[in-house]
């Protein structure tokens, strides 16, 4: 895993637990997608809108357009032992503190997931 953060943004007002939960999740399943290794960046940097922007890339095996479509749905999974809840609680964590989350993937390519978080969310305990 590489870590690129941009310190330029400083401090924001944002449910640091919460968003650890998303970051976990997003690198754990990166991780899994590259049984056999690859590389796995986490890139933090200032958002156009303001904010910050992180993009968490792997080099794995990609998804389908199935998964992807269905990939936010509660107790979707791909995985033999998969809960079916990270990506549905990323989602929501991100939803709760007013950004966005995007996936861009496709079979053999690996995924870029982008996230984009406003400078402060209000009530997202």
């Amino acid at each position: 895993m590489v870590r690129e953060l941009d310190e330029a943004r400083g401090e924001m007002l944002l449910d640091a637990r919460e968003l650890k939960k998303v970051l976990l999740n997003l690198a754990v399943n990166g991780l899994e997608a590259m049984p056999d290794g690859g590389s796995l960046p986490v890139r933090a940097s200032p958002a156009d809108r303001g904010g910050v922007e992180v993009l968490v890339e792997d080099t794995g095996c990609g998804m389908d357009e199935e998964t992807r479509s269905r990939m936010f749905e509660l107790f979707f999974t791909t995985k033999p032992t998969g809960t079916g809840l990270g990506m549905a609680i990323a989602c929501s964590v991100v939803d709760r503190h007013r950004g966005r989350i995007e996936i861009d993937s496709a079979p053999g390519t690996g995924t870029r997931v982008r996230v984009e978080l406003p400078s402060s969310a209000p009530n997202v305990s």
